[in-house]
């Protein structure tokens, strides 16, 4: 599926209690699995939390559209969810980003599992090189437009409210598949050339509770809209 049209995509934060832990992610499975199986513009979301506790997670979510958005936020099994998470949650936020780069071939169906190796990457660009990095990151032959073996899914946005604020998350089969994918050409070559661009970076290992998205999903967006 290769998409002309920018999806929705957003990053929320949402630290739970302890109790609600199980609930939190019973539900959270639910509605992400049966919304991917019945709701075609649901094109890909994902579950995960950081640290052994589960308490600080992450949910990452694309719609092909706002209109997909509205039809999964008044879905049944999303009203479920967010009837457990008006009492699990205790704080939250959220990021809309700018797609820039999205692919995932293989359509996932994982529920809560050790092997996945997950990364998230949030990165501040020194003032005013927005354009230089999605350059990089987009060019035909980039870590990030070429693919990787085992990785299933590599997602690049930039944060809607700030140019200068970039997300990166990645999945792979396993660590050691991260590992071999770090070696690559072209890995060590974004490296080093977007070491001159960023001004910090901060990267979380996180693990996945459900990991869902339709198959053969392809963007690379090279306008860059935000400076």
């Amino acid at each position: 599926m290769t998409m002309t049209a920018l999806p929705l995509f957003r990053l929320f934060n949402l630290t739970i209690t302890a109790t609600q832990r199980s609930a939190f992610v019973a539900a959270g499975q639910h509605n992400l699995v049966t919304s991917i199986q019945n709701e075609p513009g649901t094109l890909a979301m994902y579950a995960l939390h950081v640290a052994s506790s589960g308490l600080e997670n992450r949910v990452i979510e694309v719609y092909r559209d706002t209109a997909s958005y509205e039809r999964h936020a008044n879905s049944p099994q999303f009203k479920e969810f967010r009837a457990v998470a008006q009492t699990a949650v205790t704080q939250q936020s959220m990021m809309t980003l700018t797609p820039v780069v999205l692919k995932a071939h293989q359509p996932l169906r994982m529920r809560a599992s050790t092997e996945q190796f997950v990364q998230l990457t949030e990165i501040m660009l020194k003032p005013g090189q927005a354009a230089a990095y999605q350059q990089l990151v987009t060019a035909p032959g980039s870590a990030a437009t070429t693919d990787q073996a085992g990785r299933l899914v590599v997602a690049i946005g930039q944060a809607s409210d700030d140019p200068q604020k970039w997300l990166t998350f990645e999945v792979y089969q396993d660590k050691l598949a991260y590992q071999r994918a770090q070696q690559t050409p072209a890995s060590r070559h974004d490296w080093v050339a977007s070491q001159t661009l960023i001004q910090t970076e901060q990267t979380a290992v996180l693990q996945p509770d459900t990991l869902v998205n339709q198959k053969n999903l392809t963007l690379v967006n090279r306008q860059n809209r935000n400076q």
